[in-house]
């Protein structure tokens, strides 16, 4: 089941009892490096190495209604849908090298026989409440893993983005060329379907993502049996045998061989007998050429003997696996895969989205009433990080550095910006603070701070960064302090403002105005003598006066020309996307998603750039129950993958007339809980 290069105690009981795997840290054993160093063997005594035996077909016995999974699997992944699925990961191999120098790496091969433990996992329809960009029907690598269960398979955790958001998830090993047909592939030991909600995830990359959790990219799943009720290691023989590396300077390792399926291929590719070495202290690395997209979740196989070997990782961590096809990386093996074998194996529930330390809970979130993003920090202002500024329903403003990873710094780590208090609790920003917004207004270079009151009078806090100090009382102004339109003015009738570029200058210093009677304005240009260049949208209308409730400004088609977009979220739920409103006003309309109940409930909606591209298309949203999430890199068309900042609470308060211990969506929700509560 597990080596590993510690010494360790085991007890395995079968059947309702549990599988207990103690690692206990004596220290490095003794070993050459390189070398394998000594180890437990996990596998049954009867079996002394790999591939010498096949485990029996005593044990559980496939159910019925198992072969009716099996076989419309089968139906469903039949060799042309394999062969037309896309990559899941299609940044893995993608970047192109221009040093010879680089080029010159270990030789691979395809292998036309095919290899027993590794094959393609297939990955079909999203049934999540919000839907991603892209083909539907996407693959990875992945590979089968000893177990008392006979039926685990590992593959990379940025192959999928959450326990639940999938149907038609299948593992097909062995995959490899039909000899009858060599532009064709067949699954030699069938399709084994991947047992709905059998997916184990550690709850830190759930919420973080691959880029602040990229030590953490690895997942276990658990297939069901085949069409003829055959599990996993009873069809193929033996799995590989799970294998940690815990300390430091194991990571270099010898006779490691590497095995993908990128693009279409028919075969899997097969670097044999190379080495990894330590990157980061944190992740292997291996040199071998033709790695690209679609050998995410591949496994690196120590002692591979054509059959299986020691799993000592799996292609992703690092930039999910590396950005060339001639480099790829992996996670380390320590202690957190053993505890994610140990859930799967002893079929624990798996881990939810834990939430980013520091952000709070949803309690606290459901307080957020408004937020505006900008370049605000010092730093922030230097790399052009989006930030986040919070208003709460007590008046306290909040700042909160973006860290570039779909997330934001919350604590002082050395090194690493703070969440700052602008304002501290007041009755001047909770009672009369209507509209937040930011842009670089005063042409400085620094973000600034637009506040529209509930009186009319218009704000502008000049150059906010985390030194800035709001005033919370009506008669405190600061000298950053402009105002652009007085009280009583007509600016008390404006409902909703999105700053953006829409087509003034290369600043973000124009607006986009919802009034109450539902016209639609925009201003270009906007500074610290007030509001110009006024252009009629929309003319008063029953639409957009009583069924647009959020307007807010983003750059999701990513365009070049720095022209924004306006994302829009209807009273029933459904998502529009004006593109380019610069160029071409409220015509060039893409709906994001149709009328829904789920986006009812978002409470706060603020595209930013809080990912690692230049757009400002990472958008972020607090639902009505607290719970927090960011879709980073949404398209014209399409969300982004969804990022858990703040996970919903495990239980809320309930509708009145709800039966107790029943939770609902009636009057809270989000995507957590909505996936929660439709699990049942």
């Amino acid at each position: 089941m597990i080596k590993n290069i510690y010494t360790a105690a085991r007890t395995v009981v079968l059947g309702t009892a549990a599988v207990a795997l103690i690692l206990t840290s004596t220290g490095p054993a003794t070993a050459v490096p390189g070398e394998p160093s000594p180890s437990f063997s996990g596998r049954p005594a009867t079996d002394s190495s790999a591939g010498k035996s096949t485990p029996s077909d005593d044990g559980p016995k496939a159910t019925p209604q198992e072969i009716a999974e099996a076989k419309a699997a089968e139906a469903y992944w039949t060799p042309e849908r394999i062969a037309m699925a896309v990559p899941a990961n299609p940044d893995k191999g993608a970047g192109k090298q221009t040093s010879l120098g680089e080029m010159m790496k270990s030789p691979s091969r395809f292998d036309d026989r095919g290899v027993a433990t590794t094959g393609v996992f297939l990955i079909s329809q999203d049934d999540d409440p919000q839907s991603d960009p892209g083909k539907r029907d996407q693959f990875c690598s992945a590979s089968s893993v000893t177990s008392p269960t006979k039926s685990l398979v590992i593959s990379a955790a940025h192959c999928l983005n959450d326990n639940d958001r999938f149907r038609n998830l299948a593992f097909a090993p062995g995959w490899k060329v039909d000899p009858k047909d060599k532009s064709k592939g067949i699954a030699p030991y069938g399709v084994f379907p991947i047992k709905p909600g059998k997916i184990w995830l550690d709850g830190r990359y759930l919420s973080q993502g691959p880029a602040r959790a990229d030590d953490l990219d690895f997942a276990f799943l658990k297939t069901g049996p085949n069409s003829k009720g055959q599990f996993l290691e009873n069809a193929t023989g033996m799995g590989n045998e799970l294998t940690t590396l815990p300390a430091t300077g194991n990571l270099n390792q010898k006779n490691v061989t590497l095995i993908g399926f990128p693009g279409s291929a028919k075969s899997p590719l097969v670097c044999p007998s190379t080495e990894t070495k330590a990157y980061d202290d944190r992740f292997l690395e291996i040199a071998c050429d033709g790695f690209a997209p679609g050998v995410s979740g591949g496994p690196f196989l120590r002692n591979f003997d054509g059959k299986r070997g020691d799993l000592i990782g799996v292609i992703g961590g690092y930039k999910t696996g590396g950005k060339f096809e001639n480099i790829s990386y992996s996670s380390q093996f320590d202690a957190d895969v053993v505890r994610l074998y140990n859930q799967a194996v002893n079929d624990y529930p798996p881990d939810q989205p834990s939430g980013i330390a520091g952000m709070g809970d949803a309690g606290m979130w459901r307080h957020a009433t408004t937020a505006a993003t900008g370049q605000f920090h010092t730093s922030s202002q230097k790399t052009k990080d989006g930030d986040l500024i919070v208003k709460w329903s007590d008046g306290e403003v909040t700042l909160y550095p973006g860290d570039q990873a779909q997330g934001f710094h919350t604590g002082c780590s050395a090194g690493q910006p703070c969440e700052t208090q602008l304002a501290k609790p007041n009755k001047l920003w909770a009672e009369y603070a209507d509209v937040i917004t930011a842009g670089d207004y005063t042409g400085s270079n620094a973000y600034d701070l637009m506040v529209k009151w509930v009186d009319g009078e218009v704000t502008i806090y000049k150059d906010i960064d985390e030194k800035t100090k709001l005033p919370t009382s009506s008669d405190e102004h600061p000298s950053n302090e402009i105002k652009v339109a007085a009280s009583g003015s007509t600016w008390k009738f404006a409902k909703g403002i999105a700053t953006g570029k829409y087509g003034g200058n290369a600043w973000a210093d124009d607006l986009v105005v919802r009034w109450v009677d539902g016209e639609v304005t925009k201003y270009t240009n906007v500074d610290g003598s007030g509001f110009h260049a006024e252009q009629k949208l929309l003319a008063p209308n029953d639409l957009w006066k009583n069924h647009a409730s959020i307007i807010a400004g983003g750059d999701v088609d990513g365009s070049v020309n720095s022209d924004f977009d306006l994302f829009v979220r209807w009273a029933d739920g459904e998502l529009t996307l004006y593109e380019d409103l610069g160029a071409n006003g409220l015509k060039k309309e893409n709906k994001i998603k149709g009328p829904n109940d789920l986006w009812t409930h978002s409470r706060v909606i603020v595209p930013g750039e809080f990912g690692g591209n230049l757009w400002e298309d990472d958008v972020f949203v607090r639902w009505s129950d607290g719970e927090v999430t960011i879709y980073g890199n949404t398209q014209a068309d399409a969300l982004g993958r969804e990022y858990q900042l703040v996970p919903p609470s495990a239980a809320s308060a309930l509708a009145p007339g709800k039966q107790a211990g029943k939770e609902s969506c009636d009057t809270e929700c989000g995507p957590g809980r909505l996936r929660r509560l439709t699990a049942r």
